[in-house]
């Protein structure tokens, strides 16, 4: 077989009552990539692991997964507040696949971006119960003022919603599983109110007030800032204002690049790999196999790294 290179991909547009959500790198749910570069150009990246395995997802990656992707990467356009949710994790997740632990990074922000992201103190199944009755569910949520540059993680079982104005980049387990709790009331895109998963929300439900809902790190330029260490996906914040290489050989999994600011040129050290741009809010998947990359910005540009 042909050496595998960087794999870009067209990106899945789905069109929601509060605004969009571009897929970038995706086999959930039926909606499956489709890569735009190179000899594998129009294959989906479902059909490409079942043919190279671990040189494409990693030896690690594949003994846990097998054929199944384990991530997957969108940006979403806020133009509206989401519904108020909550994802199973791993153990409750009952006919899916997986649970959905989650991650957010706020790539654009307007002055009164907000999201919700778990309870403002402790509560109870009963309480919850009543509150959504009344329509009072956002009194006990932890809100929020966001701004570009802010991140937020979101284990299965933490109620949440991004608000009017937040455009993030969201990284997360390759599952399209939501209990929403509350709606606003209002019709979907078909002029129905969309459906209500309060008995299931409840039983996955973590009830326990939240103090910070934003994660703490510290930016550096030209090297990786860890945002997120979860069993499920690792994420890394690189600025980048010049040249850098990443070796990749020693994680024995895949990486996805997903572009929030700026332009980057991602090279391979085999001559015969064609160099791959990708701009703001687009996404490359490095195979396992590939031994590093290097990163050359256009100006200055800000990656998401995110691996198994």
């Amino acid at each position: 077989m042909m050496a595998l290179y960087p794999l870009k991909f067209k990106p899945i547009v789905l069109p929601k009552v509060w605004g969009s959500e571009s897929w970038v790198v995706s086999t959930c749910d039926g909606k499956d990539s489709v890569v735009t570069n190179g000899y594998l150009k129009d294959n989906t990246l479902q059909e490409i692991i079942g043919i190279y395995l671990d040189e494409l997802i990693g030896g690690k990656v594949y003994e846990q997964y097998g054929e199944r992707f384990p991530i997957l990467c969108k940006f979403i356009h806020v133009n509206d507040n989401l519904s108020v949710q909550v994802h199973p994790d791993d153990d409750h997740a009952e006919q899916y696949d997986s649970g959905k632990t989650e991650m957010w990074y706020v790539h654009e922000a307007t002055d009164d971006a907000a999201i919700l992201l778990g309870f403002n103190r402790d509560t109870s199944a009963d309480e919850v119960r009543a509150l959504l009755h009344e329509n009072r569910i956002t009194d006990i949520l932890r809100r929020q003022a966001v701004q570009q540059g802010d991140a937020a993680y979101i284990p299965a079982g933490r109620v949440h919603a991004l608000c009017k104005g937040a455009h993030v980049a969201e990284i997360q387990q390759n599952s399209d599983t939501t209990y929403r709790l509350y709606d606003y009331n209002r019709p979907g895109l078909d002029g129905k109110l969309r459906p209500l998963h309060i008995e299931e929300a409840l039983r996955v439900l973590d009830f326990t007030g939240l103090d910070e809902p934003l994660l703490r790190y510290e930016a550096q330029m030209n090297d990786a800032s860890n945002l997120v260490s979860d069993p499920h996906f690792t994420t890394n914040l690189l600025r980048l204002d010049r040249p850098l290489r990443r070796e990749t050989d020693e994680l024995d999994s895949f990486i996805v690049y997903m572009c929030v600011a700026g332009k980057v040129r991602i090279e391979c050290p085999d001559d015969d790999c064609e160099s791959v741009v990708i701009g703001r809010e687009e996404a490359v998947l490095i195979p396992a196999s590939l031994t590093s990359v290097r990163l050359v910005p256009d100006g200055e540009a800000e990656l998401l790294e995110t691996y198994v």
